[in-house]
């Protein structure tokens, strides 16, 4: 068998999560498209969405992190998402997300905050924080 092109491997698995996300957006009836871009996704209200696509391994690397809190920016909740093979789809986002619009500080961490993390699968993402933070 032949060598795997990982930068087709990438876009595939970007244009898949899109594909969860629209289909998800339809079901909800939520006007609203993504589609696979150079840089990131077109806009996801309120989100940053970076795909990672992998052979090996059990867990995001940290840098993959630190490059979706950067290109996230102050306003937008950052989103990794990554699969290994054999694996399920993963999504990593910080802790303050889960309430988008909580400003509170009294709970340990805050709006802003990225060093507190939540992992869950991709159809969790969808349905029990994308769908609330629209």
């Amino acid at each position: 068998m032949g060598k795997i092109n990982s930068r087709s491997k990438g876009a595939a698995f970007e244009r898949e999560v899109a594909k969860h996300i629209n289909n998800f957006f339809e079901e909800i009836d939520f006007d609203y498209k993504v589609k696979r871009n150079l840089e990131q996704y077109q806009e996801v209200p309120h989100h940053s969405i970076e795909c990672k696509r992998y052979a090996k391994g059990n867990w995001y690397k940290e840098d993959w992190w630190q490059q979706v809190c950067k290109s996230s920016g102050p306003n937008k909740i950052p989103v990794l998402i990554w699969k290994y093979d054999r694996q399920p789809i993963r999504v990593c986002m910080p802790l303050w997300a889960i309430d988008y619009n909580d400003t509170r500080t009294d709970l340990g961490y805050c709006k802003g905050d990225n060093t507190i993390t939540m992992v869950m699968t991709l159809d969790n993402w969808l349905r029990h924080v994308l769908a609330y933070n629209l």
